[in-house]
C-alpha cells in the first residue's frame, strides 16, 4: 500500500516512493530509509511530505495516543519481541559497546574533536531495538553495573530508561530517535569539570559544587555547536537539570519553560543517580528512590509524568532483589501487568543461610502461593548481584 504521510511521521524502516515536489530528491533518496541523517536533510530541504510503500517497509503507522484520527499518527518501528533469556545476551553485548562509545566520545572532546553522530545515531537505534523486543534485559543490566565507572555509565542508565519512559508514553519514531540521542549525550558536558571535582570519592562543598553544576552549561554548549543534532536531543541534554520551580540550573527555567521532554530527563536523571552504587555510598532500593521522587513533585517534578514513571520503571523492576514470604531471596527478572507480581529467580535461602537451585518462579501464575515481602539489597547478606544474573 502506497500513502503520502506528512515528514514528521516518516522514520527509520520506511520505503520511500516518491517526495511531491522535490523530483531530484525523489530519486536520489528512493529506497529505504536508514539513518537518521537522511530524515535531517529531508527536513533542510524543506520537504513537507513523502510517499511511502508499506508494503516494502520495516515500519508501520500508529494513532497518537489519546486520538482516533487516522490522519494524526506517528511511526514505530517493527521490532519482533524476544523473551528474557533471549535478549539478555544481545543487551550484555550492546551495553559494553555503548560504554565504550561513551569511553571514546569524552576522548573524543578532550583533545578538542567533534561527536561521531554516526556512532551515536546507530547505538540510539540499537538502544531502541533492544527495549521494543523485551525492555526487562538492559533494565536489569542498568542496575547490576561497576559502581566504579558510576560517570561512565550513568548516561547509559539515564537512556535505558528514557526510551523504556518514551515507550511507556508511546512516543515513537524520529521523537524516541532524539531522545534517545539526548539522553547519551546529555552529561558530555562533564569532560570540561576537573577531576578533582568530578572524582571525588565522597560529599561536594559548596564551592565544589558550583563548579560541578557548570557541566549543564557545558553540556548545552557542545550540543549546541555539533552540527546536525535535533532540536529534541539539544533540549534534553539542555534541561536535564531544571526543576518547575526555577530552582535548578544552568537557566534557571521555571514552569512551561521547561519542555515535556526536558521534565522527562529530570526523573530519569535522578532515579538513576538514587540507584546506582557509587564507590562512596550504596544506591538507594528502586522504592527508596521513588518515595524521594514523589517527595520532589509538583515543585520540582512534573507529577503527571512522575506518575507515569512509577508506573513504566514499577516497583520491583529487573535486576532488583527481593524476600519472599517463603524465606527465600530472588532476583527480579521479569515485569508482570501486576506489578507486585513479576518473574523471578530464586537464588537463597534467608533462614538456612544456603544458597539454592536458581528456580524460576512466576509470581502471578495460577498455582504460585509465594509472594513478595520486601525488596532488600544482596550486600546485606556478602552476596554479589553479578553471580545471579
Amino acid at each position: 500500500m502506497i500513502q503520502t504521510i506528512p515528514l514528521r511521521q516518516l522514520t527509520i524502516g520506511m520505503y520511500i516512493v516518491e517526495i511531491p515536489g522535490h523530483p531530484q530528491l525523489s530519486v536520489r533518496q528512493q529506497g529505504v530509509i536508514r539513518s537518521p541523517q537522511v530524515l535531517r536533510l529531508l527536513q533542510q530541504q524543506g520537504v513537507a511530505s513523502v510517499m511511502v510503500d508499506f508494503d516494502r517497509s520495516s515500519a508501520t503507522l500508529h494513532p497518537q495516543p489519546g486520538t482516533n484520527n487516522q490522519s494524526q499518527a506517528t511511526s514505530v518501528t517493527k521490532t519482533n519481541a524476544a523473551n528474557f533469556s533471549e535478549e539478555l545476551p544481545r543487551a550484555q553485548k550492546l551495553y559494553n559497546q555503548a560504554r565504550k562509545l561513551q569511553q571514546r566520545t569524552m576522548e573524543n572532546l578532550l583533545h578538542g574533536d567533534g561527536i561521531d553522530l554516526q556512532a551515536i545515531d546507530k547505538t540510539a537505534e540499537a538502544f531502541i531495538d533492544s527495549i521494543f523486543r523485551n525492555a526487562d534485559a538492559l533494565g536489569c543490566l542498568r542496575l547490576l553495573r561497576d559502581k566504579d565507572e558510576y560517570l561512565l555509565e550513568h548516561s547509559i542508565g539515564v537512556t535505558i530508561l528514557m526510551v523504556m519512559f518514551a515507550k511507556h508514553l508511546q512516543i515513537s519514531g524520529q521523537q524516541l530517535h532524539d531522545l534517545c540521542v539526548g539522553a547519551l549525550l546529555h552529561d558530555v558536558g562533564k569532560i570540561r569539570v576537573p577531576d578533582k571535582v568530578l572524582q571525588k570519592p565522597g560529599k561536594l562543598s559548596d564551592a565544589e559544587f558550583v563548579i560541578m553544576k557548570s557541566h549543564a552549561m557545558y553540556s548545552r554548549e557542545i550540543m549546541n555547536q555539533t552540527e546536525g543534532l535535533s532540536p529534541i536531543a539539544r533540549e534534553v541534554a539542555a534541561q536535564h537539570h531544571e526543576k518547575l520551580d526555577g530552582s535548578g540550573y544552568p537557566m534557571g527555567l521555571k514552569g512551561d519553560q521547561i519542555s515535556h521532554y526536558g521534565r522527562m530527563i529530570a526523573i530519569c536523571d535522578i532515579y538513576d543517580a538514587l540507584t546506582a552504587d557509587r564507590v562512596y555510598r550504596p544506591g538507594m532500593l528502586p522504592i527508596q528512590a521513588l518515595k524521594i521522587l514523589a517527595s520532589m513533585a509538583p515543585h520540582h517534578l512534573d507529577e503527571q509524568l512522575l506518575r507515569q514513571f512509577i508506573h513504566c520503571v514499577g516497583l520491583y523492576p529487573p535486576g532488583s532483589f527481593v524476600e519472599l514470604a517463603s524465606g527465600h531471596l530472588a532476583l527480579v527478572l521479569e515485569s508482570n501487568s501486576n506489578p507486585l507480581l513479576p518473574m523471578v529467580k530464586v537464588i537463597y535461602n534467608v533462614r538456612t543461610n544456603e544458597r539454592v537451585m536458581h528456580e524460576q518462579i512466576d509470581l502471578a501464575g495460577p498455582y504460585n502461593r509465594d509472594k513478595i515481602v520486601r525488596a532488600v539489597k544482596l550486600d546485606d547478606y556478602r552476596l554479589d548481584p553479578k553471580d545471579y544474573l
